[in-house]
């Protein structure tokens, strides 16, 4: 059983884990377009696969309590907890509300933003997005090294 769970774990990471972390750029793409509606499009995959990584953190959280080799106590466990559930909160609810807020200004302007409002959303979901990365590629290398 614990085998079939690390198999589940890692497969479900491989497959939602990558595109969650990379999901963000796919809206600044469609602001630099400006279409409110692709960034929208954006938002909702972000949101969708970032609340897909629940799954892989529901199997690893199984994997840990059938196997006698690890502990929720081991500090690298801890750590990549604590910056899985940092990424997720910013990609389940930080990035979308962003994208949300841009599209509806592009929206609400028909594409035509003045440049410094522009800049200003890309520069803030570029951060956001950066994070995400950072975030989900820490949890990544903890997870695979463990220390």
């Amino acid at each position: 059983m614990h085998t079939l769970l690390v198999i589940l774990h890692v497969g479900v990471v491989v497959a939602v884990v990558g595109p969650a972390m990379l999901t963000p750029w796919l809206g600044e793409r469609a602001l630099r377009a400006r279409d409110g509606d692709a960034v929208h499009a954006a938002g909702r995959r972000v949101m969708a696969f970032n609340a897909m990584t629940l799954l892989a953190a529901l199997f690893g959280a199984l994997v840990v309590t059938t196997g006698g080799e690890y502990s929720f106590s081991d500090p690298w466990l801890i750590i990549s907890s604590t910056l899985y559930v940092i990424a997720l909160v910013n990609g389940t609810a930080v990035v979308p509300g962003v994208l949300a807020r841009i599209g509806k200004d592009l929206q609400d302007s028909d594409g035509v933003l003045d440049g410094e409002v522009l800049e200003q959303h890309r520069g803030r979901l570029l951060a956001l997005a950066g994070l995400n990365l950072v975030f989900y590629g820490a949890v990544v290398v903890l997870m695979v090294w463990r220390p």
